[in-house]
């Protein structure tokens, strides 16, 4: 036999020990093995759940109405709805307006378009009108009420809330009247230091919300178009036909989160605030039974709550924020009726 090399022996000792190593190394049993896969999935299902409601709140706290919400882009589906430019009126001139910018309580300014009677062929206003656009949107949205408003003798001013067009957004996104409330009281109080005598109130969806939660700090307010509006943030989102495929905790998980990172807690609503409100203010609450983002059963409610005067109708056909086109001239018409009623 011949002999064995130094390297040889060197890497003979190195094998067998490796093998005796492997050879003692005790086996993951199947109980160990299923703990261990039941463990990864958990953490799997885990992080899925707690990214889709990250997910749902962030659209919730930034969701897009219409196509519109970002002031330099214009969809084709936003430009059906909103008119020529998606309602720019720097690109339309559909109107004469003069650019303004509204200081809000919340620390910013909202920059907006003043639309007077006067300066478009009619004769001088007899009030103005401040329109509130909707959640994820921007004042674009209320250009197609401008003309309505111009021939009942009011001038219109549409404005951009915090976080919308092309106004600020120092905090996370919208909180559904919270703070979107305090614009339009402070929207109301430059419209008062202008001198106007009369100042009316329009607003759809999140904007019809913020006036509802402001009417107690508005009390010489003339009148307010409100349309499709919620009771709640909470019931809005557990009321969401979405949140009917899902448990009531991760409802609620969601509901809590986006509260969170928005930084409103929900007690500012519709609900807490038509109660105090006083009874002099006429209301007009508009809502379609079409509407497949808030049920027009949250008017109703709402109307129950308000002790002043009011006027509801509830169309058959309109999508959310979206009734006017569906009926323009009855919807028209709906607005002249209630507008001369309580001049």
């Amino acid at each position: 036999m011949k002999q064995l090399s130094s390297l040889n022996v060197a890497r003979l000792v190195k094998r067998t020990s490796s093998d005796a190593r492997l050879a003692t190394k005790p086996k993951m049993s199947r109980k160990r093995k299923w703990v261990v896969g039941c463990s990864i999935v958990a953490v799997v299902i885990i992080a899925g759940m707690v990214g889709g409601t990250w997910f749902s709140s962030n659209l919730l706290l930034h969701p897009s109405f219409g196509g519109l919400g970002n002031f330099s882009v214009c969809t084709p589906e936003a430009e059906k709805d909103f008119g020529k430019g998606c309602g720019n009126l720097r690109e339309s001139h559909e109107f004469a307006f003069s650019e303004v910018n509204v200081p809000s309580l919340n620390g910013y300014n909202m920059p907006g378009w003043l639309i007077k009677a006067s300066d478009n062929g009619y004769s001088s206003a007899k009030g103005v009108i401040m329109l509130v656009h909707a959640g994820g949107s921007d004042r674009r949205e209320d250009t197609r009420h401008i003309s309505t408003y111009l021939s009942l003798g009011l001038d219109v001013l549409t404005f951009d809330q915090g976080c919308a067009g092309e106004a600020r957004c120092p905090v996370g996104g919208l909180s559904y009247g919270a703070r979107e409330s305090q614009d339009v009281v402070s929207t109301y109080l430059y419209l008062i230091n202008q001198k106007y005598g009369k100042v009316y109130a329009m607003g759809s969806s999140v904007g019809a919300a913020a006036i509802l939660v402001a009417l107690p700090e508005m009390p010489n307010l003339s009148g307010a178009i409100i349309e499709n509006a919620f009771t709640s943030f909470d019931r809005l989102v557990r009321d969401s036909p979405d949140s009917k495929n899902v448990p009531t905790w991760a409802t609620n998980n969601m509901i809590d989160l986006t509260k969170a990172r928005g930084q409103f807690d929900g007690l500012l609503s519709p609900e807490h605030s038509l109660p105090l409100a006083g009874t002099t203010i006429p209301l007009f609450f508009i809502h379609s039974k079409a509407d497949a983002v808030v049920s027009y059963t949250e008017t109703e409610d709402l109307t129950k709550l308000y002790h002043g005067p009011e006027t509801t109708w509830y169309p058959d056909v309109g999508q959310h924020a979206l009734i006017s086109n569906a009926q323009p001239a009855l919807y028209s018409q709906k607005i002249t009726n209630f507008i001369s009623s309580i001049e």
